[in-house]
């Protein structure tokens, strides 16, 4: 009867041992995986904020852009309106 017992006892902590050692990897993966989810919002993150600075970088460029084509636009308008006026000056220059 003894012997029963030993190998009872036995089975029991070899069942409970399996369990805990089945629970410890299960914890061990969880929080590796945890670890490899975090890493990968980190760099999706990471690339977002590299998209919004390079966005950000377009826009002011296509500001400054903006800004000098309307420049050269009143130059134009300004260039225009002299050689209409020279134009009239040698027309009466011509005509009289």
């Amino acid at each position: 009867m003894n012997y029963n017992i030993i190998v009872s006892f036995v089975s029991f902590i070899a069942s409970l041992s399996s369990i805990i050692f089945a629970l410890l990897a299960y914890k061990k993966t969880e929080r590796q995986e945890h670890k490899k989810e975090g890493k990968n919002e980190g760099i999706i993150l990471s690339d977002i904020g590299y998209i919004k600075a390079c966005v950000d970088r377009v826009d002011k460029n296509l500001t400054k852009l903006d800004e000098k084509y309307k420049n050269i636009v009143e130059r134009l308008v300004k260039t225009e309106e002299q050689i209409t006026g020279l134009s009239k000056r040698v027309d009466l220059l011509e005509g009289g």
